[in-house]
């Protein structure tokens, strides 16, 4: 009865608070700065400005007012996630080291501090586009200037800090924020119970993803490493973690093909700023409703905005998201199952190292 219910809930949708005004805001801080770039000629500037535009993506849960204060640290981790990729973009083996890094850093301060969903995903993202901007073209990379790519990413935070804000200009958003802002839960930090487990599943597994796929070159083990904190970052049950890997690995596939019919129209400029717009405000519509089918859409956003407008090649670019998307799930769910093992027959140390709950 399980397997069919786990079944099942690939191809249903479940229920979910309204959430189109996250979604408009999320949209907004995507396609806005496309869409003004390209006005004033740099439409490529305006794809790296995106990126920091997944700053709206965080605290959706908390009131505006909240948010006004704490996004502004989500801003700075993600100028500082750029600056980490720019520093580091001239050594293979330093971007690995950093990418690892970075992920176990961000596992430990968003999970012990409770930021919730999307985690450390988009700083992974960040790093790993920044990394493939500024590396000199020797090492597959575009070359480009440090400083401009961090600048551009601090633009991007900004516009989504902006989006996010200003519906408390209209006096009713402000009256029901007041409402959410009175009974919000205090952050603290807190790395016990359940979120130490995930913390210490995600950063075995991102050491061993980092080892795994290094021969592949830096810029497909930053893929595998986002497919690895995807799976992994969102709750310690073995069998729903199990199944959100199964929901990775389906919607990825299904959504490199939406990917392959971008690449095949090659939109650039506003309809791309349009096109990006409207994926992003899908994918938060359905997200928490049914994650699988939001990977068929947010797949194909996060390939557009990594690639910078230079792709490559359509079926080679297809066949290695699928190949980096496959190792990324084996090596969550062997962490994972190994963790059981350990546990079974190593319940001491079990205990010890992770710690019971």
């Amino acid at each position: 009865m399980a397997i069919r219910d786990d079944i099942r809930e690939l191809f249903t949708l479940g229920d979910s608070p309204m959430r189109w005004p996250i979604a408009l805001s999320a949209s907004l801080s995507i396609g806005i700065p496309i869409a003004a770039l390209t006005l004033l000629g740099h439409p490529t500037y305006g794809l790296i400005a995106t990126t920091g535009g997944f700053t709206a993506l965080y605290l959706s849960n908390r009131s505006r007012r909240e948010r006004a204060v704490l996004l502004p640290f989500i801003a700075l981790g993600m100028v500082a996630a750029c600056a980490v990729g720019v520093v580091v973009a001239w050594s293979v083996a330093l971007s690995l080291v950093a990418l690892f890094a970075l992920t176990a850093v961000g596992s430990i301060v968003l999970l012990g501090f409770g930021a919730g969903p999307p985690g450390g995903l988009f700083f992974m993202l960040v790093a790993g586009a920044s990394i493939r901007l500024v590396a000199p073209p020797a090492l597959g990379g575009a070359g480009l200037h440090g400083g401009l790519v961090i600048g551009l990413v601090a633009l991007g935070a900004g516009i989504a800090y902006v989006i996010v804000l200003v519906p408390l200009l209209f006096p009713t958003v402000r009256r029901r924020d007041f409402e959410a802002h009175r009974v919000r839960e205090r952050f603290r930090f807190d790395l016990s119970g359940d979120t130490r487990v995930i913390v210490i599943r995600l950063v075995i597994a991102s050491a061993i993803a980092v080892a795994v796929s290094s021969p592949l070159g830096v810029h497909r083990t930053y893929w595998v490493l986002l497919t690895v904190i995807a799976i992994l970052q969102n709750g310690r049950l073995v069998r729903l973690t199990a199944l959100r890997g199964i929901h990775r690995v389906l919607g990825t596939i299904v959504g490199l093909g939406l990917f392959a019919l971008i690449l095949w129209w090659n939109p650039s400029g506003l309809p791309l700023a349009l096109l990006l717009a409207v994926l992003m405000f899908i994918v938060q519509l359905v997200v928490i409703r049914n994650y699988g089918l939001a990977l068929i859409f947010i797949t194909p956003l996060a390939l557009t905005i990594a690639a910078q407008g230079d792709p490559g090649d359509i079926g080679i670019v297809v066949a290695t998201r699928v190949v980096d998307t496959l190792l990324g799930a084996a090596i969550a769910l062997v962490v994972l199952f190994g963790g059981l093992l350990v546990r079974r027959f190593l319940p001491r140390s079990y205990d010890r190292v992770e710690g019971s709950s």
